[in-house]
């Protein structure tokens, strides 16, 4: 077999090892309450950690720096010999030793070496001159000596144990006592390179199978020291209400829970169906009790009306027959006022949120309008004009261009006053908005001047437009109190591409018309020249 062949299975069989560690890790959790667990499953948790960074290491998928995962390697490295010594010494029992000091004193040389680690390409104590020479640095040796200190002190811990041991436990503490060489044996002929394939570290796998050894035996050892759970704490006060029924749904037991949730005493629900126990909930009962399996929730008719939510499962025997159900029932009754909330919380804030958007149109309408007269503002008039141009040249089509001017309407306020100036203001702008197309944008110009913008109205229709707004216009009367007062409006219009190519040079032959209709005595309309 090559090398590089070898080199991608033993990464594989790395990879498989590290997930037989982490599911053996979770598998001991629930055993974490027994003497020694802790310790091994930070043993076990530091071999898990240092087998993954180096299949990692091997399969150079990703890494930041060459040695980066042959680094990291070594959190999980330190964890190994302090952690079997403290798992040693609880599983033996020669565990007088342990306390808050001693452990924050096993903290210290882990940490130190970490840090020596990743500081090394400043000072070398790690690597020492391993290019040059094959030999790593003092600070590897110095960690090697620490660490085989304290697997030879467990060691001897296991040896005293297997001595002293009962004879039944004897083969197991053996077997235990045995995985320690099995370990050192691996670390020690891939330290010194004494395997056909160089470069390779055998030291994970030879961890492992000794860690998976331990494993075995702190089960079986702790198995029958665990003390059985009462049933009065497992069933009578689980938060869950449970009622175990017989294949007629009578009530065959029932928790505190259960009767809480329920609203009766297992004195007065035993052997009755289920039913007469809960009249109210008739419909939910029979989905419950007619399917192998269901999931319902309802509202308890009790003073406080909780949320009761309901689930089934079928009770089988070793034959597979059924011989009756057990029924959980759970409180959600915060859940579903947690939901609740949560619901009207979304609610006001898509309220908040749309009203937020309407306020944003509406101030957006607001910059683009007056707000006397309600058309367009001379702002909005700059951002169409040119859009309305563009668009003009792009299709190929006029584009008509009014400038409105009400005659003499400083006499106007001064005469009647500014009130009866904005009605005629006002007025104009309704003529507007009623009489012009619904493509047309008219927009207050300033004071008492208005502008049209006729999308492809040509000069002449332009005109002949403007000129019947003028006649509209003219008929307005508005009564002062006295007598009733009109006014006239002149007008200029131009057009694009006639009169100018850009809106500056439109607004402005526009504007040069509407002078020319002034100055021929007003109330008129002029074309530009």
């Amino acid at each position: 077999m090559s090398p590089e062949l070898f080199v991608i299975i033993y990464d594989l069989i790395l990879f498989t090892a590290f997930a037989v560690v982490t599911w053996i890790v979770v598998v001991s959790w629930r055993w974490r309450s027994a003497p020694g667990s802790k310790a091994l499953m930070i043993m076990m948790s530091g071999m898990g950690f240092w087998t993954l960074c180096y299949a990692l290491h091997l399969s150079t998928v990703f890494r930041p720096e060459p040695y980066f995962w042959s680094k990291l390697m070594f959190l999980g490295v330190v964890m190994v010999p302090a952690g079997f010594l403290v798992w040693a010494s609880r599983y033996t029992k020669y565990d007088g030793w342990i306390n808050r000091l001693t452990i924050g004193l096993l903290f210290i040389e882990p940490v130190v070496f970490n840090i020596i680690v990743w500081t090394d390409p400043w000072h070398k104590w790690f690597s020492g001159n391993f290019t040059a020479t094959g030999i790593l640095g003092i600070a590897f040796w110095l960690h090697s000596f620490y660490s085989y200190t304290l697997l030879a002190i467990g060691g001897v811990m296991l040896f005293l144990n297997w001595l002293h041991v009962h004879h039944l436990h004897q083969k197991q503490a053996l077997l235990v006592l045995l995985a320690l060489p099995l370990a050192c044996t691996a670390n020690l002929i891939s330290i010194f390179g004494l395997t056909p394939f160089k470069g390779l570290d055998f030291s994970p796998l030879g961890f492992l199978a000794a860690g998976i050894i331990f494993t075995y035996a702190q089960l079986r050892h702790h198995l029958f020291d665990l003390v059985p759970l009462a049933r009065n704490i497992v069933f009578e006060y689980m938060r869950t209400g449970i009622v175990v029924l017989d294949e007629r749904n009578r009530i065959l037991d029932i928790n505190k829970t259960g009767e809480k949730l329920m609203g009766t005493t297992i004195g007065i629900s035993l052997g009755k169906d289920i039913a007469a126990i809960l009249p109210e909930q008739q419909e939910s009962l029979s989905q419950i009790t007619a399917k192998k399996e269901a999931r319902l929730e309802f509202i308890a008719r009790n003073p406080e009306e909780k949320n009761i939510e309901i689930s089934s499962n079928i009770l089988y025997d070793s034959q597979r027959q059924s011989y009756g159900k057990v029924i959980a029932l759970r409180d959600i009754t915060d859940m579903k006022q947690t939901e609740n909330a949560l619901r009207r919380t979304n609610e006001n804030l898509s309220q908040k949120i749309a009203e937020i958007e309407a306020l944003q149109i509406k101030l957006k309408e607001e910059a683009i309008r007056d707000h006397l007269t309600g058309l367009y503002n001379r702002r909005f008039l700059q951002e169409t004009l040119n859009r309305e141009i563009a668009h003009a040249d792009r299709a190929r089509v006029p584009l008509g261009l009014a400038m409105i001017d009400l005659d003499h309407f400083k006499n106007i306020n001064d005469t009647y006053g500014h009130t009866l100036g904005d009605l005629f203001l006002t007025s104009l702008s309704r003529l507007l908005d009623q009489k012009t197309r619904s493509t047309d944008v008219c927009c207050r110009y300033g004071g008492e001047e208005f502008v049209i913008v006729m999308p492809t109205a040509s000069l002449e229709e332009a005109a002949q437009r403007v000129d019947q707004l003028r006649v509209e216009f003219g008929k307005i009367k508005i009564e002062t109190g006295k007598k009733e007062v009109s006014v006239t409006l002149s007008a200029g219009v131009a057009c694009y591409p006639l009169h100018g190519d850009n809106d500056k040079s439109l607004l402005d032959a526009a504007d040069r018309a509407l002078y020319t209709a002034k100055a021929k005595g007003r109330n008129r309309v002029v074309v530009a020249k």
